[in-house]
């Protein structure tokens, strides 16, 4: 059944964007039935009328489809459209929120003000891949602040960084998994292209960042963003 956010969260609402898309994308008729989430909870809803558009909620269901430990992706920005491919299998995978960050080495630059313009794009993106992965709530986008500077009401209780430096045995990087408490807020920063600089990673563990092992390869940034929150979510799914 295909799924829809609401706009609101003091009432039912649907962009006029979602309307299209039951009318005139999935062809919906009258008595066809489609998901609204609204306050985290499954809304039912069945058409009534198509023009206008009308429908009546039949059902309400409450869904356990998010992962219970809220999980901050770092990313440092890549070049061409990984960003956006990073945003969409971030948001498939679970992460409650998306941090983009600018580091010595990201090849990209965007300031304040370009992310700005582009974050209306960058939450369509987020919104129709928690819609297709049938999640209950859609992440949150930020940025973009340098790799050392990252303000401190943005940190987890626990929080890694993928290092090439540290590539090889994953022992650790399970053992921190396994560690981490239920509930517990955790997050992983994935550098750029070049990697991280020496000089951020030293900023980093000043903020309580460990560095871990995501294998003896060196991934591409976004197979490894891609990786680190496959493995993560499996791990703390299965507590």
């Amino acid at each position: 059944m295909q799924r829809y956010f609401s706009l609101s969260n003091e009432k039912i609402i649907l962009s006029d964007g979602d309307v299209h898309h039951i009318l005139n994308v999935m062809r919906m008729r009258k008595g066809e039935t489609f998901e609204i989430v609204f306050n985290s909870l499954i809304n039912i809803a069945e058409i009534t009328s198509l023009k206008p558009f009308s429908y009546n909620i039949i059902d309400i269901v409450k869904e356990e489809k998010e992962i219970k430990n809220p999980i901050t992706l770092f990313y440092a920005l890549s070049k061409g459209d990984k960003n956006e491919f990073v945003m969409q299998k971030a948001t498939e995978l679970g992460a409650k929120r998306i941090v983009l960050l600018s580091s010595k080495r990201s090849v990209l630059k965007m300031s304040s003000e370009d992310f700005l313009r582009k974050k209306e794009r960058f939450e369509k993106i987020i919104k129709e891949a928690s819609e297709q992965s049938k999640r209950t709530s859609i992440p949150e986008i930020v940025g973009v602040y340098p790799v050392d500077k990252i303000p401190q009401d943005l940190l987890c209780d626990k929080n890694f960084v993928a290092y090439e430096c540290d590539s090889g045995r994953t022992d650790k990087t399970l053992d921190q998994f396994m560690n981490i408490n239920e509930e517990e807020s955790v997050s992983i920063l994935i550098g750029s292209e070049g990697g991280i600089d020496v000089k951020e990673i030293e900023a980093l563990k000043k903020q309580g960042f460990i560095t871990i092992s995501l294998g003896k390869r060196i991934l591409r940034t976004e197979t490894a963003s891609v990786y680190a929150l496959s493995v993560l979510g499996f791990i703390l799914e299965r507590k």
